[in-house]
């Protein structure tokens, strides 16, 4: 299983030397990839703007939803992920570059393509690509656009960007773009860069086996998640798939490290031996890649979380004593 750190684009402790430093050291103890986060603008006109919840169909929990306010939290912050990963491109030589995710519908999927292909040529090919059609009626508003047709529009981008991506001429005609012959004036070291599709919702589940690489889920539990499965299987039975996509999954703040200096929470820490084995229970339902982000309080305190995982955890997870011996990924430094 392949394990990665979340950037905190999100707290504005997350300068260039905490996002160096995160980079750096999650490289350096053995962690497989970075991921970035999307969103744009706060919206603050009320009630209106809800961010509405992420679906717990598969665990049999209700969807709900917030102000965006609330949703976006006190720090009034949040990097934008091209530029950020042009950064992490820069300060890293290894790890994968990933999202989870970026919010496909807000930007034209022309530039995109070209700001995902060269990104894909200055790494070396080091690049993951999370998508998501947006949860923020707000943003979408503050840019102009239609809400309800963001997953038309998930899909549309999508199929555009997969096209450029190929290096070849293009020509396009569909709902919200049309355009051609053009050729992009760009070779990316792989024609088929991956693109995971975001989202716990069937729509996603379909738009993953259709158009993507993988499934890209949040926050789903292990138990939960072999619903979403069985409907992954389905849906790329459909789409003529000789095999279901390999599934990463997000977990945005699950895994609390102990840590006798971080300010009390009201949830409980996560002993290294419960976060060991909620991984192997992902790593026995198929899960291939995990999204993993600790404690935000400080930079100070994010790699101290960083640095207790890669010490009390990393060592034990599913196929990582092998990657290493392998020399495909580093080992834990001294502890």
């Amino acid at each position: 299983m392949q394990l990665g750190v979340r950037i905190p684009c999100y707290r504005r402790w997350c300068d260039a030397g905490a996002v160096r430093a995160i980079a750096q050291t999650a490289e350096d103890l053995g962690f497989d990839s970075l991921w970035v986060q999307d969103h744009l603008v706060l919206p603050t006109g009320g009630e209106a703007h809800l961010a509405e919840g992420v679906s717990g169909w598969m665990d049999g929990v209700a969807e709900t939803g917030m102000t965006a306010h609330d949703y976006y939290g006190s720090d009034d912050w949040w990097l934008d992920p091209y530029a950020v990963w042009g950064f992490l491109a820069g300060a890293t030589r290894r790890v994968t570059l990933a999202s989870d995710i970026v919010v496909i519908p807000y930007r034209d999927p022309i530039v995109q393509a070209k700001l995902l292909g060269t990104l894909d040529v200055l790494t070396g090919g080091r690049m993951l690509v999370g998508t998501g059609s947006g949860h923020v009626r707000g943003e979408f508003e503050a840019l102009g656009l239609d809400y309800a047709a963001r997953g038309r529009m998930h899909d549309e981008h999508l199929r555009i960007i997969r096209a450029l991506l190929t290096g070849e001429e293009v020509s396009f005609a569909g709902e919200f773009h049309r355009f051609g012959p053009v050729r992009p004036l760009l070779a990316p070291p792989r024609r088929h860069l991956p693109i995971f599709v975001g989202g716990n919702g069937r729509a996603s589940i379909r738009r993953a086996a259709e158009l993507g690489d993988g499934w890209l889920p949040s926050m789903v539990t292990p138990d939960g998640l072999r619903a979403g499965l069985a409907e992954l299987d389905r849906q790329s039975e459909r789409f003529g798939r000789a095999a279901r996509p390999p599934v990463a999954v997000s977990l945005p703040s699950e895994l609390r490290m102990p840590d006798g200096a971080a300010p009390p929470s009201r949830r409980p820490d996560t002993r290294p031996e419960d976060a060991l084995d909620l991984i192997r229970q992902y790593a026995r339902v198929g899960v291939a890649h995990l999204s993993l982000a600790f404690r935000v309080t400080s930079p100070d305190i994010y790699l101290r979380q960083i640095e207790t995982f890669a010490r009390e955890v990393l060592p034990g997870v599913p196929g990582r004593a092998a990657a290493v011996a392998a020399g495909s990924v580093s080992g834990p430094g001294p502890g």
